[in-house]
């Protein structure tokens, strides 16, 4: 669990994070500190919440929105792969892609 979650959050820091080219960011709302915090990670977009979460939606990434800008990313380890995390921040460029 501590590395699956570990495996998200640097890849949302090293593919999207705040940046000087205006392009679309997450922001993590969850603890860094792996002591003080679950499996899951809360994220905040820099665009609109509902269109980040119907677009990556349909395309089978299933995560929980709590209205009204978080999304919270939960990598369980009893069904989750190292591969499937790696595929969401895919899936998530792909949004921010299109979305933009």
């Amino acid at each position: 669990s501590v590395y699956l979650t570990g495996y998200l959050e640097l890849l949302l820091d090293t593919f999207h994070s705040k940046n000087d080219r205006g392009a679309p960011y997450v922001e993590l709302m969850t603890p860094r500190d792996v002591d003080w915090r679950g499996a899951q990670l809360s994220l905040k977009f820099s665009l609109p919440l509902r269109k980040v979460f119907d677009w990556i939606s349909e395309r089978g990434v299933v995560v929980d929105l709590r209205e009204p800008n978080v999304m919270r990313v939960a990598p369980i380890p009893f069904y989750n792969t190292f591969e499937d995390v790696h595929r969401f921040i895919s899936v998530l460029g792909k949004a921010f892609a299109s979305l933009v």
